[in-house]
């Protein structure tokens, strides 16, 4: 998992420079594969429980692939405006909510609470 993690922020960062429409769309298209390779290593390491389990909004890989672009903005800020700057503190504070919020998720999944879209 930190494997696919650390692809999709490389992607990120890399996507954050590139103004060129084809190289961006090759970035989006590997993304979107490692998404899917993050739902498939999901369905095979935790059950769902399908019954009476509330439905999550997204995917796994979707989440973390949306973490990943909060950690490159937020370290991005900081380059740009310094740790100080109110925009820093909000893009770190997003980034935070997106962990708990992560955090949550698997909790509720692990305990059969929620359910995982399927792709």
């Amino acid at each position: 998992m930190l494997r696919f993690a650390h692809a999709l922020v490389e992607l990120h960062k890399r996507r954050a420079h590139v103004r060129d429409l084809a190289e961006i769309a090759e970035i989006d298209g590997r993304r979107g594969e490692l998404v899917n390779d993050i739902n498939d290593w999901i369905v095979r390491k935790m059950p769902q429980h399908r019954h009476g389990a509330s439905l999550h909004t997204e995917s796994l890989g979707a989440v973390i692939d949306r973490m990943a672009h909060s950690w490159v903005a937020a370290n991005q800020a900081i380059e740009a405006d310094g740790v100080r700057s109110d925009r820093t503190h909000r893009h770190w504070y997003h980034l935070a909510e997106l962990v708990d919020g992560y955090t949550d998720l698997i909790a509720e999944v692990a305990g059969g609470r929620r359910r995982l879209p399927v792709q």
